[in-house]
């Protein structure tokens, strides 16, 4: 850029004021004392940012969005925290209980849908459940970034509960399986876009409450058992091919598991009525749209905010690499732009070496945790068993169990909340500790040999894993820009999901060998989680998302 422009900056007396310079780098250089002769992984490592408290360095180069973002920050802290940040927390955060209820009710259904309607065999309802994840996690995630996070967050669980009852009413296994992903889909979309939504609204003085957010996938795992346990035990048949008229338990468990996700939809069209987060508005160009959005906030709870959008237009325009409606004119030209766009967002995910390492690392550790978790439930009993331990197999133990160490895992997330807000931990102290106090309890698990042992040691695994779980759920969207933040979390997901898929094949090969060797890899992956910590080069703790 070679003409002038004006900038905003602040004076001595952290009032915003307006300056003129002949070029934008020069502006970098002096106002924030950037030395461009020293290269960017030095200076990245180092931790500086070209705009005070920001976490810049993981944006894609784009000097006039991070300033934009920069000022929608400062307005989002002095506006501070307000009952809309509440129920935002409450009503996004029932999206992680989603997701927990979906992966329960399922996998706590399956054995009787297979006595009714297939008699048996391999899972196969497991995988297509994965797969419908996987989609969802595209499909929303990657539209989060291109066409907005309210469409997202405003239809995901809508969609999840309408398909969530039709999977309830079905005769066949066939419908049982499509109906059961769509429901799936939209439910493994939510997840990318809820905690993206709650962070681009929240002041960094509270960023702490990403990470205790999901304490609401330990309130779902609790409603999931609490809805199996109560019509699972006594309205299941125990014989394959029953008829439904002895096996209605599975469906009371979908039907009621669908009208709560109603409920929460309905709360998210009618109450909280969420308009499009001020962050996704200035990196898609529509700087007036984001004033908009900070000042109805600030305006219907009476709180100052000194931002203008003088302010925010005199930063200069943003590059046009967005998605562009009006060259989406037909269906080819709509998915040339889609496909253009959604290059340019995983482009930003590895934009420099440090922004790949952070990328990569992160990746891995959603890999490793899917498939080392999933994995070690599905081997734990085969393996408790083979060495003379009896947890009791009777449904109402199970439930019991299941409920107890569900409601256990709530409080693990509060924890790890708090742990990020010690000097010596942050984000990545937190997931070290996570991974490491989750592998001890899972070796120590392997020593329960009876019901109460089993009750005592799954609680400690859900809450030990959970503040792992919690931090990372947290980290991710934290650590990845603006433009690209809903399909970098789509990415972790879907390697996530991916790697659980290979749980059930595991399982089905691995029962019949009776190995104990899939329990100590996986409970070594899991240990290893803390390696991964360690080596993320960045700690949220120290700057302000972008």
């Amino acid at each position: 850029m070679s003409d002038s422009i004006n900038v905003v900056s602040k004076d001595n007396n952290n009032q915003f004021i307006m300056e003129k310079s002949d070029s934008l780098d020069e502006i970098t250089s002096e106002r924030y004392n950037i030395d461009n002769s020293s290269s960017d992984f030095d200076s990245e490592e180092k931790g500086e940012s070209s705009l005070g408290d920001d976490l810049t360095i993981v944006e894609s180069g784009d000097l006039v969005l991070q300033r934009k973002i920069y000022l929608i920050n400062n307005a989002i802290d002095e506006i501070g925290f307000t009952w809309f940040n509440l129920k935002l927390f409450c009503i996004a955060g029932f999206g992680y209980s989603v997701d927990s209820q979906m992966a329960m009710v399922q996998s706590a259904v399956k054995t009787y849908v297979d006595l009714q309607m297939k008699g048996g065999g391999y899972p196969i309802a497991t995988e297509i459940y994965f797969g419908g994840l996987i989609l969802g996690s595209i499909i929303f995630g990657f539209g989060a970034d291109i066409i907005g996070r309210k469409l997202a967050f405003n239809s995901s669980l809508l969609l999840s509960s309408i398909f969530g009852f039709l999977t309830g009413g079905t005769s066949s296994y066939a419908m049982y399986s499509i109906f059961m992903f769509l429901s799936t889909v939209a439910a493994g979309g939510n997840l990318a876009t809820d905690v993206a939504v709650f962070m681009e609204f929240l002041p960094s003085k509270y960023q702490y409450l990403n990470t205790s957010m999901a304490a609401w996938w330990g309130v779902g795992q609790t409603i999931a058992s609490l809805i199996s346990w109560a019509f699972i035990p006594n309205n299941s048949c125990k014989e394959a091919f029953c008829p439904s008229s002895e096996n209605r338990g599975w469906r009371y468990a979908w039907y009621t598991n669908s009208g709560i996700v109603l409920g929460a939809a309905l709360l998210r069209l009618f109450y909280l009525k969420l308009d499009e987060t001020p962050k996704f508005l200035v990196s898609t160009g529509r700087d007036e749209e984001a004033y908009e959005a900070i000042m109805k906030v600030a305006n219907q709870y009476n709180r100052k905010c000194s931002l203008t959008l003088e302010q925010l237009k005199a930063c200069g325009e943003i590059e046009h690499t967005y998605f562009d409606s009006t060259k989406a004119r037909g269906i080819t030209s709509s998915i040339k732009e889609l496909w253009r766009t959604t290059k340019v967002n995983l482009s930003i995910l590895f934009s420099s070496k440090i922004v790949i390492r952070s990328t990569i690392l992160i990746m891995i550790s959603w890999m490793f945790i899917g498939i080392s978790y999933s994995v070690f439930y599905n081997f734990l009993y085969i393996y408790i068993a083979s060495h003379g331990g009896n947890t009791g197999n009777t449904p109402y133990l199970v439930y019991r169990n299941s409920t107890i160490a569900n409601f256990v895992g709530i409080f693990g997330p509060i924890l790890g909340g708090w742990l990020i807000l010690l000097p010596k931990f942050g984000r990545r102290g937190t997931m070290i500790f996570g991974s490491l106090s989750g592998m001890a309890i899972l070796f120590g698990y392997t020593t329960v040999r009876d019901a109460s042992a089993d009750a005592g040691f799954g609680a400690a695994t859900y809450f030990f894993i959970n503040i792992y779980y919690a931090c990372l759920y947290a980290y991710t969207p934290e650590v990845f820009p603006t433009k690209a933040r809903a399909t970098g979390v789509a990415i972790c997901l879907v390697a996530d999901r991916i790697s659980s898929s290979f749980a059930p094949v595991i399982y089905w090969y691995g029962e019949k060998s009776g190995s104990s060797v899939p329990i100590w890899v996986c409970g070594a992956i899991i240990g290893c989680l803390s390696i991964f910590a360690f080596f993320m080069p960045f700690e949220p703790s120290k700057k302000r998302s972008v």
